[in-house]
């Protein structure tokens, strides 16, 4: 786990995470990390091209076999042995090393990204293995930065903070430092000290945290921080930190449907939050339903499916 990362503060919030809104249920209602919260806090697009590719898993080996200019070890559709491709995943600091090695700029600019993009908005639970998905999107060059990718970022959080709310799950991945950020700017009782930052910069950037420690101080700060959201109001919360124009300075923010990166598609509400826009809550309408959904204490197998084509979506 990166050093600056509070996790007895994450998990306190992963408590309040109810999946099926892709909310935080607080004591004075519904929260949520928002496209606009993407938007300041990491300064990637939250608008563009859907990043809806999901090919087959072997299709995704051999592409990580071509990437890194091996011959594939092991038969389609049988198990895979390789110091590259292990456990569904692509070994971080040896694809960054084979990049160089091969000297094809081309290819060490897609392998950078690949390991830039695996290891801060698509982080594995392994800590050494990227997602095959990622370089789906990384083959065409050109359309790299036409992509969606603070949308595909917020739908992959949303994901692994609904598998972390089960019962057999014991750690979580995705972008925490969007995560963490995002109740430092919502929460000042939480927030660290700030330095001044340019305008545009991203906003995660102005915190200043020091290395968190584990073991029994991170247990004490977990029972710490839960009593505090457990007696926080709403006038403890910094509803509107970018200003009261949230909704119309990124448009995109007030869209309703569904993300997604990849496989993976969740649900995108804003009606639920409507104070994080500096507008008065009313009763949210009815939660959108996938058709499909499964979600076992174990995180074996994780299901949210929506009826219909991505596209139609």
């Amino acid at each position: 786990m990166m050093q600056h990362l509070d996790t007895a503060l994450i998990m306190a919030f992963v408590e309040r995470w109810q999946p099926d809104t892709n909310t935080f249920h607080m004591p004075f209602g519904e929260m949520s990390i928002l496209l606009h919260d993407v938007h300041h806090i990491l300064r990637i697009p939250v608008e563009g091209e859907l990043m809806r590719d999901d090919p087959h898993p072997d299709v995704l080996k051999l592409d990580m076999h071509d990437l890194v200019r091996v011959p594939v070890d092991g038969p389609v559709g049988g198990k895979w042995k390789s110091k590259w491709f292990l456990n569904g995943g692509i070994h971080a600091e040896g694809l960054l090393v084979r990049g160089r090695e091969m000297k094809i700029r081309d290819l060490e600019v897609q392998t950078y990204l690949f390991m830039l993009l695996g290891s801060t908005l698509f982080v594995d639970k392994s800590r050494d293995r990227l997602r095959p998905a990622i370089n789906v999107f990384l083959k065409d060059q050109q359309r790299v930065a036409g992509y969606a990718w603070g949308a595909a970022a917020l739908a992959y959080l949303y994901r692994q903070l609904g598998m972390a709310t089960r019962v057999g799950s014991k750690s979580i991945c995705g972008c925490l430092t969007l995560l963490q950020a995002w109740i430092y700017e919502y929460f000042p009782l939480f927030r660290p000290s700030q330095i001044l930052q340019a305008p545009n910069a991203p906003r995660a950037s102005s915190w200043v945290c020091h290395r968190f420690a584990g073991g029994d101080d991170a247990r004490q700060r977990l029972v710490r921080y839960r009593q505090m959201l457990d007696e926080m109001l709403g006038e403890d919360v910094s509803w509107t930190p970018y200003g009261r124009d949230a909704g119309t300075e990124v448009l995109p923010s007030l869209y309703t449907g569904v993300i997604r990166f990849a496989d993976v598609a969740e649900g995108y509400d804003p009606a639920r939050c409507r104070r994080q826009f500096g507008y008065r809550q009313t009763i949210p309408r009815t939660m959108m339903v996938p058709k499909d959904v499964y979600r076992p204490a174990s995180c074996s197998t994780y299901i949210v499916f929506w009826e219909g084509s991505m596209d139609q979506l």
